[in-house]
């Protein structure tokens, strides 16, 4: 599992060009082509570049911290000492494609190559075109800080037993769809790795397939369902201004983790591309998963996180009524009315605001909590006197 909280935090304090590849005479211009455009389908920007420090793209380093331990991404740079300039083609590939270390050892799920293994062989070997020619950056990997047991990479042969499809492999076109589904669907399932963050995890950090694009929780951010049911009312050229230009369907801003990998992947692909991708999403079919139990443990940001991923991009602009937080309006009806209504607002909806803000998983506490920060932020800030 992925944190969102690191990436959002790191990835937002500001967005680095993907560098240049330095294509020498006789190299596969194409192909080269190609890899670029996968890397940033695949949004490997977001990982492996430590953009909180001040890191060069790709030269790795961020933490990635999950339930099992911390992670330190490594780096893909063509450096021969610290980076992949040493790999052979199989070494990437196998890597990519089957999560095993050129050592042997078994890569941790955090990179998702069971998702990659969608891709095909030259696909990957397109990548490593792209990345064998951007510069070379030094920088030592730092070792994976893991809880004992997980500490243990053996250890992942029971999850790949359990999770990885050693059978599933390249994406196949299914006949019966047209061109542009099948598209879609390869994205989605596979270097898009979409169901990471929009699909219930279990216990061990894998998706939960009876809730597939459904919506979940990514470190108490909010990522809303992407399925038939939760893009029913968008066409797939709506889908595609959000991918295109950072909004949501109601005009406000996207915020927290979408809004990054908006950045650094979503608006580099080929509108044919954006088409793809809302066509197969608006034919998934899925359970939706429960509303979190009321004894469901919140972290101290869960309130701000909610707001930042679902709330904030009404509540920063006033769109549709939304009261601004940063006005003395949402006081004012504290004042008035009290905190109590505040919460029910909230929580049931009211006029053009769904119930929960649209966070049909979301716990009433948690809703609460989320109005705890707004209210805390429009105290904080210096509002106006509208």
């Amino acid at each position: 599992e992925l944190s969102a909280d690191t990436i959002a935090n790191n990835i937002s304090l500001h967005y680095p060009e993907y560098p240049s590849a330095h294509i020498e005479a006789g190299a596969d211009k194409a192909q080269i082509a190609r890899g670029e455009y996968l890397v940033k389908l695949g949004d490997c920007m977001a990982c492996h570049t430590d953009i909180g420090n001040g890191g060069a793209p790709f030269a790795g380093g961020l933490r990635i911290d999950t339930p099992f331990g911390a992670f330190f991404v490594p780096n893909i740079t063509p450096d021969k000492d610290t980076g992949i300039g040493n790999w052979s083609k199989e070494d990437f590939v196998t890597a990519v494609r089957e999560g095993i270390r050129p050592d042997g050892s078994y890569y941790y799920p955090v990179f998702p190559y069971n998702y990659f293994n969608r891709m095909s062989r030259e696909d990957v070997l397109a990548i490593k075109a792209y990345l064998d020619r951007i510069p070379a950056e030094k920088h030592i990997n730092k070792p994976s800080q893991m809880e004992w047991p997980f500490n243990y990479r053996w250890l992942q042969f029971g999850w790949r037993l359990l999770y990885f499809d050693f059978n599933k492999g390249q994406y196949i076109p299914d006949p019966k769809k047209s061109e542009s589904w099948n598209r879609g669907a390869f994205i989605v399932e596979g270097p898009g790795h979409c169901a990471l963050c929009h699909t219930k995890l279990n216990i061990l950090g894998t998706p939960k397939t009876k809730y597939y694009l459904a919506g979940a929780f990514v470190e108490d951010y909010f990522a809303p369902s992407i399925n038939a049911q939760g893009l029913r009312s968008l066409s797939p050229g709506t889908v595609a201004k959000i991918f295109m230009h950072d909004i949501k369907p109601t005009g406000g801003k996207l915020l927290g983790p979408m809004s990054d990998v908006e950045h650094n992947s979503l608006r580099y692909l080929r509108h044919a591309d954006m088409l793809a991708i809302a066509d197969y999403l608006k034919s998934v079919k899925s359970l939706s998963p429960p509303v979190e139990g009321v004894q469901t443990p919140l972290n101290k940001e869960a309130g701000r996180k909610l707001y930042e991923s679902n709330c904030g991009a009404c509540h920063e602009t006033g769109i549709i009524g939304a009261p601004e937080v940063y006005k003395r309006r949402v006081r004012q009806i504290l004042r008035d009315q009290g905190r109590d209504h505040l919460d029910q607002v909230a929580i049931k909806g009211d006029g053009p605001m769904p119930p929960k803000g649209g966070c049909d998983i979301c716990s009433d506490a948690r809703v609460e909590a989320a109005v705890d920060y707004m209210i805390k932020l429009g105290s904080d800030k210096k509002s106006d006197i509208h």
